[in-house]
């Protein structure tokens, strides 16, 4: 099993957020200097750096390599005339007004992108559900085909808060085709998710009076952090119910909520062994989220691409996974199971 670290992905924004700690730093010697003032110069090289050089690196090193929407260099910019308010003294921000008026056109040039994009990729959309009942991989390719871009991290977000906020009135993703294998009604995952969510909740409100005592900055922070990790387990708990395994005349679509998923041709799977004990350290186990131990071993006829949330990607043969009916899915799949694995 290979795994694609998170980090090796993010590797161009952590380059770029040394970079710009480091040019911050500098910056903020020449302006505490003496002579800062009274050279005119130095002003206007220091709010070149920040609106023009700066923008420059985050657009060569994160734009391009993550390969992120154009506009976003607009936040980029925006971000950076604050800080020239900020690193800047009063006295010498001439070289900054005109990029401050510059601003609200360029937010309405973004907000007009955007209206248009958002129209089409809703087109896109309803055309991809028409094929596959998947609401992520139908955002996905959505934004693929208007943006050029599948937008790994957005698109988990969405799905985050679309199945938490929404989802007792979301479909079932499945078509008549295909047969569902949930993973959540004999393993207790729903009551655990629902223990999870009281104690989250009670946690949340405890730590946040207690901290507001010593700092209301860091309870606000602690509040929302604790929120989203509420929301992150609500949209999980409602999305391993909306999203079962899908078994289809051609195809495997193996889902553990929004987080992980393989797709595969059905000759792909070439063994199923049903499981008593903990999988070997080479297995990929994809019911820990689930929060119960594995029941059968799926193992492939080559290394399958099992996609994760913010474009994380592990590769493997081998897969540990719950399913409610184990003996009914390897009676679908049409392999004859081996002798149980110890």
């Amino acid at each position: 099993m290979t795994l694609s670290h998170p980090l090796a992905r993010l590797r161009p924004l952590l380059w770029f957020g040394a970079l710009l700690a480091l040019i911050v730093f500098i910056e903020h010697l020449v302006t505490t200097l003496p002579a800062f003032s009274q050279r005119p110069a130095l002003p206007a090289a220091v709010t070149f750096d920040l609106l023009v050089f700066v923008p420059g690196l985050f657009y060569f090193l994160v734009v391009r390599r993550l390969r992120l929407p154009v506009t976003s260099v607009v936040g980029a910019f925006g971000a950076c005339v604050a800080l020239g308010y900020w690193l800047i003294p009063v006295g010498q921000q001439q070289y900054l007004r005109p990029a401050s008026h510059l601003l609200p056109l360029l937010e309405v040039g973004v907000v007009g992108w955007a209206l248009v994009n958002l129209r089409r990729i809703s087109r896109a959309y309803c055309g991809a559900r028409e094929q596959h009942a998947d609401f992520p991989a139908n955002l996905s390719t959505a934004f693929e085909q208007v943006l050029g871009y599948a937008l790994a991290p957005l698109v988990s977000e969405i799905s985050m808060f679309r199945y938490a906020l929404l989802g007792w009135w979301v479909r079932l993703e499945s078509r008549e085709e295909e047969t569902a294998f949930t993973s959540h009604r004999e393993s207790g995952f729903t009551a655990l998710v629902v223990v999870g969510c009281f104690a989250v909740g009670v946690e949340t409100a405890t730590v946040h009076l207690l901290a507001s005592h010593w700092s209301p900055v860091l309870a606000n922070w602690l509040l929302v952090l604790d929120a989203y990790g509420l929301l992150f387990l609500m949209g999980h708990g409602h999305a391993v119910r909306l999203r079962p395994t899908l078994l289809a005349t051609d195809a495997l679509t193996l889902r553990v909520g929004f987080v992980w998923q393989i797709s595969v041709p059905r000759a792909a799977l070439v063994s199923i062994e049903p499981l008593r004990d903990a999988p070997a350290a080479d297995v990929l186990n994809l019911s820990k989220l689930l929060f119960t131990a594995p029941n059968l071993l799926l193992t492939f006829a080559e290394p399958v691409v099992v996609a994760g949330p913010y474009g994380i990607r592990r590769t493997t043969r081998r897969v540990a996974v719950y399913l409610d009916q184990p003996q009914r899915f390897i009676a679908g799949a049409g392999l004859a199971p081996t002798s149980p694995t110890h």
